[in-house]
């Protein structure tokens, strides 16, 4: 296994986005290679596979990270003769518990402190975290927006590029994730702010460039902000959950978008999903049904027990009420 990757990790690499990539690369170097570097890989089975998701450390979505960098060298070795059938197609690992994006979101007072605490930002940074939020845009998408993708007039921004960290962890300028352009609207909150952003531009300048005039990235932008210590102040999670990250911003956006009642299609247009399921994770649907639940029943029980459910002692019976 460890020599067909080494022949073929350029291809296999070349095949998936730069971020995917560098999951790759960094699954063979702490699950995949230890367990299956040495094997031969025409004698690996389903239930090899199998028991080593179940040995690997981590969370879930690194251990399936590991499972896909070991059936995609599956399918070059497949492709190349080396194999007959993929061990990894028909695995069966265990089921996950159903993400809820949403939880995520900050509420009405949340959004509140977050605006609180971005006023103290300087310029740059807090035009760059109002887009993301009004936006609902990825970082990266953000960090590439130029003058030239903004229509004040129109109120929209067309959303053609990505700037992200490649496999090496240089920055690479490319398509959006969904590798295609789409155009978001301008909430009137945020028009004021590109406005600001667009003041003194050329075309094709960044609109929000880091303090150097390059492409401003996750790592810089906490460090300069001091996100781990701020962050605190605009949201805390559970014990065990995750703090809260720049991309709970864009769980925001969607989480609006719904409560707006703007339909599911569109709000996969304005986010960029791949596919509708993954933008009705953050449709509400059972806190609805349970609403709904909740006034059905109480209009039913409510005309049923007039009289029945006012709470205390029955009233002592007396005369002829009494029984003999």
């Amino acid at each position: 296994m460890g020599e067909v990757f080494e022949r073929y990790q350029a291809l296999i690499l070349s095949r998936v986005s730069q971020g995917t990539g560098r999951a790759y690369l960094a699954a063979w170097r702490t699950r995949v290679r230890g367990t299956f570097a040495e094997r031969d890989i025409a004698g690996i089975t389903p239930l090899d596979v199998e028991a080593a998701f179940a040995a690997w450390s981590g969370s879930r979505s690194t251990r399936v990270d590991a499972l896909a960098c070991l059936s995609a060298i599956c399918r070059v070795a497949q492709k190349g003769g080396l194999i007959a059938v993929n061990p990894c197609v028909g695995v069966e690992i265990p089921r996950a518990r159903e993400y809820d994006p949403g939880s995520r979101a900050l509420n009405l007072d949340e959004v509140r402190r977050f605006l609180e605490v971005v006023e103290t930002f300087p310029a740059p940074y807090r035009r760059f975290l109002l887009a993301k939020l009004y936006t609902g845009c990825r970082f990266g998408e953000v960090a590439g927006l130029r003058v030239a993708d903004i229509d004040l007039a129109g109120r929209t921004i067309r959303v053609a590029r990505t700037a992200s960290p490649g496999i090496t962890g240089q920055l690479n300028v490319g398509p959006t994730k969904g590798r295609r352009s789409r155009k978001v609207p301008i909430p009137a909150p945020l028009l004021p702010v590109l406005a600001e952003a667009v003041e003194g531009k050329g075309q094709h300048d960044l609109l929000f460039p880091g303090p150097r005039g390059g492409f401003l990235n996750s790592k810089n932008l906490s460090r300069a902000l001091d996100w781990a210590r701020v962050r605190s102040d605009i949201k805390v999670f559970p014990p065990g959950e995750a703090p809260l990250h720049f991309h709970d911003l864009r769980h925001t956006a969607a989480d609006v978008l719904f409560q707006a009642g703007v339909s599911a299609p569109d709000v996969q247009a304005i986010l960029g999903h791949s596919n509708l399921a993954v933008t009705q994770l953050y449709a509400d649907t059972r806190a609805e049904a349970a609403r709904r639940g909740a006034e059905a029943l109480s209009n039913f029980y409510g005309a049923q027990s007039k009289g029945q459910l006012g709470g205390g002692e029955a009233p002592a019976m007396t005369g002829s009420d009494s029984p003999e």
